[in-house]
Formats: structure tokens, C-alpha cells, sequence
């Protein structure tokens, strides 16, 4: 499925303080994320100005942008150059932005980037094994399950399991654009 809208990645900027602070926070997107469904969903200007901080001061941290627009964030963490390797997180902040292709358009352009400019030979991540509609998009995407950490993650009063996928740069390569197509 391709998105009907524009989506790019771009460097945090100061005014995103303010877009991010009118999306709030999602129940179910927060759950998704491993956090409680039972949150407040409004947030403070000061949540958003931490949120914003923290994204600006990474050194692989982008704004997923969608038609001109904040719907959420990407980052490659634990970079490893000496292996090649990093760990994706990414999340979209509404829950308007799911299920729209937007996620699989963002994915791919952070592989670019890593395996690309960054020339990286590996990228992985977790994901709540719950998380059906990211573990869809990552596949998708050309990620493969590796594994299994047991219970690592408790959420509103019970564990689950989180899942460990990854994809390897000549993986993506042989996928060539098709990533965002399925």
C-alpha cells in the first residue's frame, strides 16, 4: 500500500515543540509503545519541550513529516561502527497516522539512510509481540523475527513478550523499492 501523502524525515526543529504538544498522547499508541493505555492524554509544555530536547541532541534522531506536518519521530540508537550496526525506533504520535502506509514509507527512509549513507550492514529492533500492526509493517519492510526476549516488558499489571527483529543491508538491497509497495 502506498501512502496518498508526502512523507519525509527531516532534523527536529523549534516550532515541533508546539505540533507535538497539540497531538498529545494516544492510549493506544502509548500501549503500543509499552507504556499504560490508562495515561492522561494531554500534555504539558514541558513534556513536550524534554520530548523535543532529547530528539534534537541525537545524532541520528528525525521528525516523521507527513504533507508538512509532525506525526512522529524515527531514531537509529546504539550505533555500533565497528560492527556496522544500529537499532531503529520509531513511533507515529496519532492514532489518525495509523494504518496508512505512512509507517512503511518512514521505515524505508531511515534504511536508507543506514544502510546508505551511514553504510551500515545491520539494523535492528524491538517490538511488543502484541504490536501486530508494527510487527506487519516491519515485515513488510523486509525485517525477520530473530527472537524472543520472554516477558521483558510489563504493562498495566502483566508481561509480554518483546520480539527482536532485524534486517540485513543486502536483504534490503535485493527488496530494491518493493519495501513500501506490500
Amino acid at each position: 500500500m502506498r501512502p496518498d501523502h508526502s512523507v519525509t524525515l527531516r532534523a527536529p526543529q523549534p516550532p515541533d515543540i508546539e505540533a507535538r504538544l497539540a497531538l498529545g498522547y494516544s492510549a493506544e499508541v502509548t500501549r503500543m509503545f509499552g507504556g499504560s493505555a490508562r495515561i492522561d492524554t494531554d500534555m504539558t509544555l514541558e513534556q513536550a519541550s524534554g520530548w523535543y530536547r532529547q530528539l534534537a541532541e541525537h545524532p541520528c534522531g528525525w521528525i516523521i513529516e507527513v504533507d508538512g506536518v509532525l506525526a512522529g519521530e524515527a531514531r537509529l540508537d546504539n550505533i555500533n561502527r565497528q560492527d556496522q550496526r544500529a537499532r531503529m525506533a520509531m513511533g507515529l504520535f496519532s492514532d489518525r497516522s495509523l494504518g496508512r502506509g505512512i509507517g512503511r514509507v518512514a521505515v524505508r527512509l531511515v534504511l536508507d539512510q543506514a544502510f546508505g549513507e551511514m553504510r551500515l550492514h545491520r539494523v535492528d529492533l524491538r517490538v511488543l509481540s502484541f504490536n501486530d500492526r508494527a510487527i506487519r509493517c516491519y515485515r513488510a519492510c523486509g525485517f525477520r523475527h530473530e527472537g524472543t526476549e520472554r516477558e521483558s516488558a510489563f504493562i498495566d499489571g502483566v508481561r509480554h513478550d518483546d520480539w527482536i527483529m532485524s534486517i540485513l543491508r543486502p536483504e534490503y538491497e535485493a527488496l530494491g523499492n518493493q519495501a513500501v509497495l506490500r
